[in-house]
């Protein structure tokens, strides 16, 4: 299984870098970042974690209310088309999902794409038996890396008009 921390973010400079601090503090690595405007300055922040239950614990401990979603990710070629590919056989297995994004490790190596979907059970089932490869959280955490003092940094992916002043 694979999850994400979800985030109810209010768009004012430095609420995200509040949350990226309490990370770093407690050695938790964001390995990708997703952040979509909602209304009235507001924004859902999605964060894969290097360890998603204790981010939830010590950033609700931290007056930031975190919840846990499940997610479905799956394995892709991380090459021109790799994508669609992926897509036909989604498209073929007939999942449709209501957010996406994707998370890039070395090039050449795996990509994964997150998917958010409203019933994961279904899914998951629909995708392994068209043959995509479903990952858990280890994996997406881990792919890409020969050693334990390798460092990959976040991808960042933002669906929100003003999000400038999050970022600064």
């Amino acid at each position: 299984m694979s999850y994400q921390v979800s985030i109810f973010l209010e768009n004012k400079l430095g609420h995200l870098k509040k949350v990226t601090a309490i990370l770093k503090a407690a050695q938790i690595n964001i390995r990708s970042i997703h952040l979509n405007h909602t209304a009235n300055g507001w924004g859902i922040l999605n964060l894969v974690v290097s360890s998603p239950q204790r981010a939830q614990h010590v950033l609700n401990d931290n007056g930031i209310s975190a919840a846990l979603r499940e997610i479905v990710v799956v394995k892709m070629a991380d090459k021109p088309g790799g994508l669609d590919e992926l897509l036909k056989d989604v498209v073929k297995a007939g999942v449709n999902f209501t957010n996406a994004h994707g998370i890039s490790v070395n090039q050449g190596d795996s990509a994964f794409l997150v998917i958010d979907v409203q019933d994961i059970p279904d899914a998951r089932a629909k995708l392994e038996k068209v043959g995509l490869e479903i990952v858990a959280d280890e994996q997406v955490w881990c792919a890409g890396m020969t050693g334990v003092s390798d460092f990959i940094g976040p991808q960042l992916f933002v669906n929100q008009r003003s999000v400038k002043t999050l970022n600064e």
